[in-house]
Order: C-alpha cells, then sequence, then structure tokens
C-alpha cells in the first residue's frame, strides 16, 4: 500500500463520517419540521432547508471526492451547531429560544459537531493532498 493510497482511504473514510454526521442533522431536522415546526414562521422554512441541503451534501460527500462537498459539509455543520447555540442565548435565534436539551437537540449536537470535525479533516487531506 503507497502512501497516497492510504491517505485517498482515509479522506474516504472521514468523507462518509463527515456525511453521515450531516445526515443525522438532516434527518432531525425532517423530522422536527413535519412534527410541527412547519408552522413556526422563519425558524420552520430554514428547517425545511436544513432537511432538504444535509441530504443533498451528504449524499454528494459519498459520491463524489470534489472538495467543493466537504467545503459545503463544514459550512452546513458550523452553520447548523451556530443557529443551535444560538438558540439557547437569552436573545434566541430568530425569536426562538430554547430552555433545555431534549434528545433531538443532543443528537443536533453531537451529528453536527461529528460532521464539522470530518468535514474539516476531509478538507485537510485535499489541501495537503494538492501538494
Amino acid at each position: 500500500m503507497t502512501a497516497t493510497s492510504t491517505r485517498t482511504d482515509s479522506a474516504t473514510g472521514l468523507r462518509r463520517v463527515a456525511a453521515l454526521g450531516t445526515a443525522v442533522s438532516a434527518v432531525v431536522h425532517g423530522y422536527l419540521f413535519l412534527d410541527g415546526w412547519s408552522a413556526v414562521t422563519v425558524t420552520g422554512p430554514l428547517f425545511a432547508l436544513n432537511a432538504v441541503a444535509g441530504v443533498v451534501i451528504a449524499v454528494a460527500l459519498i459520491a463524489s471526492a470534489h472538495w467543493a462537498w466537504r467545503f459545503l459539509a463544514v459550512g452546513f455543520n458550523a452553520l447548523s451547531l451556530a443557529a443551535l447555540a444560538l438558540s439557547h442565548t437569552p436573545r434566541g435565534f430568530f425569536g426562538l429560544r430554547e430552555s433545555y436539551w431534549d434528545i433531538w437537540q443532543v443528537m443536533a449536537l453531537v451529528s453536527e459537531s461529528v460532521g464539522l470535525f470530518a468535514a474539516a479533516l476531509a478538507l485537510l487531506a485535499w489541501w495537503r493532498g494538492r501538494r
């Protein structure tokens, strides 16, 4: 096994982990949208957008080794985490203010953290492989 194939294998594994984290986040947001969040003015449509975008990015991460999908996965997971964090502040996120952590929020937190970390490492692996 050569160094190049080892790097490719590790980058593929990182892309798969990033895809899994991104997909779980998408499923969480899709479920919550269908479970009643669709009625919330701003946050509801954002949950739907998150669900669709997350599925597209996750599938693309598996199907393609292009760097852009890794970059989009980093942005998707970072923005999702930021929105979750803002929803737990006194000002909230577009009027949504959470005061506790339920299973869906914990699942989102964990999946988005894993997705962000793996996508960032996969992007770094791509960057290093360019040399």
